[in-house]
C-alpha cells in the first residue's frame, strides 16, 4: 500500500467524480479551480463541491 491523495468531487451531494494525485498541492490546485462552480441543469442550480482526503491505495494504481 502506498499513499495516495484523492480528490472527490459532489454535485449537489451525489458523487461525480474522483482522481488520485501523489501530491496534496496537485490535488489542491484542482480543487481550487473546481469547488463551488454551479451548474444549471434545466431550471435548476446545483453547486460543484470538491474535497481533498488522504488514503491508502494499491501499488499497481496509478496516482497522478
Amino acid at each position: 500500500m502506498k499513499p495516495a491523495f484523492v480528490l472527490l468531487c459532489y454535485l449537489a451531494g451525489n458523487p461525480s467524480g474522483m482522481l488520485h494525485f501523489s501530491s496534496v498541492n496537485n490535488c489542491d490546485y484542482f480543487k481550487k479551480y473546481l469547488s463551488n462552480q454551479t451548474i444549471k441543469i434545466g431550471e435548476e442550480q446545483k453547486n460543484y463541491d470538491c474535497y481533498c482526503k488522504l488514503v491508502k491505495v494499491n501499488e499497481n494504481m496509478r496516482v497522478y
